[in-house]
C-alpha cells in the first residue's frame, strides 16, 4: 500500500506554496525510505533474527508515515477541488471565444469594467445511421398562412357520422363523379396513363378546392376542410424533404402529423420538429424487406439504393400502432414499396384523400399489372375519384385521389 501511494505523482504546479512544494518532496522521500527499512525488518524476521531492537524505530516510522499519509490525502483532495474536472463528452465541450492569440476581445477593456465571457458550442452532428445533413438554427419568424386564422375561425365539426349533410352536396359530388367517369372510361384502354391529365381540366373539379403544398421536388395536392376539429396527416416515405409538411401545418391549423420512414436520419430531425417520426417501413407482411431508399450520406447526390429494412403492415400500423379510424390526409411516396397495400386502400381502411407516387419502374416482374388493378378496382367501386395526374417519366405516375363515399370524409370536406 505504501509503495502504491509512493508513487503518486502530484504537478508541483498545482501546489499553492513553497511550504506544500517542501512538504511533498519530504514526505516522498520518507516513504520510500520506510518502505525499504520495513522490507529489510520482514526480511530479516523471517532468517531468524529478532525485531526488538528495531521496534522502536518501526513504531515512530509507522506513525509518521501514517501522518504523512493523512497529508497526502489532504493535498490531494485539494488539487481535486483547485482544478474542478469535469466529465463530458469533448463533442459538446464549451470553448471560449477569443482571438487568435489567446487574448479575449474583451481584453482592452478597462480594470473597472467586468469582461463577459461567452462559450459557444461547436456544431456536433447527432446521428444514428450516418453523415450527411447538418441543420442549421433557425433565424426568419415562421410565417402563417392567411388561410390559417380562417380555418381556425371554422365552426366545429361535431359528430361527422351523424351531422346533416345538404342535398346540394351530394349533388355536387355526384357530378363531378359522373364527368370524371365519362373522361377516364374512353382511354382506360388505351395509353391511359399519360393522358389522364386531360380529365384534370374539367370543370366540375374546380368546385373541389384542390390546392397545392410545394415539397423540395414535387407538389402534394389537398382539399382543406370546411369545419373545425383534430386533422390527421400521414406520410409514408419523407425522403429527407418535409417542406410540404411544414407549409401544411401553417396553414392547416389542429393538424397532427406522422410520418414513417425506414432511413432514421436526417428524417428523425426533420419531421420531429412538428410531428411524430416512426423508423420503419411499411408494406403488408412483417419483416425485412427489400427497399429503395434515399440513404442519409446520399443528401445531396439523391442517390436511392436498395437495402433490406424492417418493415410493418400497413394496417397494423394504421390500426394498432396510431388507432386511426380515419385518416384525413395520406402522402404516399415509397419508391415502389407502395404496391405492397395497395388493395387494402380500397375497403379496409378509411382514408379521404390521398397522394401516392406510383413506381412500376422498380417493380418491373408486376408493378404495372398491381396498378391496373387497382386503377380498375378505383373506377368499379366508385369510391374515389382520382385528379392532378403525373407522368413524371415511364413507370412513374403521381395521383391525387379523393374520396367520394366515405360520410365523414364528405362532411368534413364538402359539406
Amino acid at each position: 500500500m505504501i509503495l502504491i501511494l509512493s508513487r503518486i505523482e502530484i504537478p508541483e504546479d498545482k501546489i499553492q506554496n513553497r511550504n506544500e512544494t517542501l512538504l511533498y518532496k519530504y514526505w516522498k522521500q520518507e516513504v520510500i525510505r520506510f518502505s525499504f527499512l520495513s522490507m529489510s525488518t520482514h526480511r530479516y524476521e523471517l532468517l531468524g533474527g529478532s525485531g526488538s531492537q528495531n521496534e522502536n524505530r518501526f513504531r515512530k516510522g509507522f506513525l509518521f508515515s501514517f501522518v504523512m499519509m493523512l497529508i497526502l490525502f489532504a493535498l490531494f483532495y485539494h488539487y481535486l477541488e483547485s482544478t474542478k474536472i469535469v466529465m463530458q463528452c469533448p463533442a459538446y465541450a464549451e470553448m471560449p471565444t477569443g482571438s487568435p492569440n489567446g487574448n479575449s476581445e474583451n481584453s482592452t477593456t478597462p480594470a473597472t469594467t467586468t469582461p463577459t465571457t461567452t462559450t459557444a458550442k461547436p456544431r456536433v452532428w447527432d446521428t444514428m445511421d450516418g453523415e450527411g445533413y447538418q441543420f442549421e438554427i433557425e433565424t426568419t419568424p415562421v410565417v402563417l398562412d392567411p388561410r390559417f386564422e380562417q380555418l381556425n375561425n371554422l365552426a366545429p365539426c361535431k359528430n361527422l357520422a351523424t351531422v346533416e349533410i345538404k342535398q346540394e352536396v351530394f349533388d355536387k359530388i355526384a357530378n363531378v363523379k359522373n364527368e370524371f367517369l365519362n373522361c377516364i372510361n374512353p382511354i382506360m384502354f388505351l395509353d391511359w396513363v399519360p393522358k389522364a391529365e386531360q380529365c384534370d381540366q374539367l370543370k366540375a373539379f374546380e368546385s373541389l378546392g384542390v390546392v397545392p403544398f410545394d415539397n423540395l421536388h414535387e407538389t402534394k395536392w389537398a382539399v382543406l376542410p370546411k369545419c373545425k376539429e383534430e386533422n390527421t396527416l400521414l406520410t409514408l416515405g419523407i425522403g429527407h424533404d418535409t417542406i410540404a409538411e411544414e407549409r401544411f401545418n401553417r396553414t392547416v391549423p389542429n393538424t397532427k402529423f406522422y410520418g414513417a420512414d425506414p432511413i432514421i436520419e436526417p428524417n428523425r430531425q426533420m419531421y420531429s420538429a412538428f410531428g411524430k417520426f416512426f423508423p420503419f417501413a411499411i408494406g403488408k407482411q412483417p419483416g425485412f424487406t427489400k427497399f429503395r431508399v434515399l440513404p442519409n450520406q446520399n443528401q445531396k447526390t439523391r442517390a436511392y439504393v436498395f437495402q433490406d429494412v424492417t418493415t410493418i403492415p400497413f394496417l397494423y400500423f394504421v390500426n394498432d400502432i396510431l388507432k386511426f379510424k380515419r385518416i384525413d390526409f395520406a402522402w404516399i411516396d415509397i419508391e415502389g414499396g407502395e404496391f405492397e397495400f395497395l388493395d387494402q386502400l380500397h375497403k379496409d381502411v378509411t382514408i379521404c384523400q390521398f397522394n401516392v407516387e406510383m413506381h412500376m419502374k422498380f417493380r418491373p416482374e408486376d408493378g404495372a399489372e398491381v396498378f391496373h388493378d387497382f386503377i380498375f378496382k378505383v373506377l368499379e367501386d366508385q369510391k374515389y375519384i382520382f385528379t392532378k395526374s403525373l407522368h413524371t417519366e415511364k413507370g412513374v405516375h403521381r395521383m391525387f385521389f379523393i374520396n367520394t363515399v366515405d360520410r365523414e370524409c364528405l362532411a368534413k370536406f364538402f359539406s
